[in-house]
């Protein structure tokens, strides 16, 4: 049987099919800290809990889900935490996906390693460093959340139709 701290990493783990803000928020700690690494992405953060959530929220804006797919756990009594090596896709919200780029070009995949640090029960998450696809994130997700983004803003000031046009 899971440990408490293991099925905790396992919920967070799925919480980014659906990008479930419930979930993650019955997940994190008060004192929640999330790190991005490694540092020469220039990626965003650290993150509280508050920030978290909200950083959760522009992700739900240009995408349906994340799914991230645990590959390995690796689960420490003494420091009580847990590392997860996964996998992941991304699936952008389908009004955003402008035809300017093929639909290929659209999905991306992604690996990543997730350093959890629990309360003392388990139940809780106090501090995660996601380590990211350094070179896939920086070449591609990047461009692709900017890109979504920037037909977020399109659909919403001027309908949906604004997209069928974006070249």
């Amino acid at each position: 049987m899971a440990s408490t701290r293991l099925r905790t990493a396992e919920k967070y783990i799925s919480h980014f099919a659906t990008l479930d803000k419930a979930l993650l928020e019955s997940l994190l700690a008060d004192s929640y800290r999330h790190e991005f690494a490694p540092i020469s992405l220039n990626a965003p953060g650290p993150f509280t809990k508050t920030g978290f959530m909200a950083h959760g929220a522009g992700l739900a804006d240009i995408m349906n889900g994340f799914p991230v797919t645990a590959k390995e756990h690796f689960e420490c009594e003494a420091s009580n935490s847990v590392v997860v090596w996964a996998t992941s896709e991304a699936h952008f919200r389908e009004e955003l996906m402008d035809p300017g780029i093929s639909r290929e070009e659209w999905e991306y995949r992604g690996e990543y390693v997730f350093m959890f640090t629990m309360d003392e029960g388990g139940e809780k998450i106090v501090r995660t460093v996601e380590f990211l696809d350094s070179a896939s994130t920086k070449e591609r997700l990047l461009g692709l959340m900017a890109r979504a983004r920037a037909n977020l803003e399109k659909v919403q000031g001027k309908g949906i139709d604004s997209l069928k046009h974006v070249e």
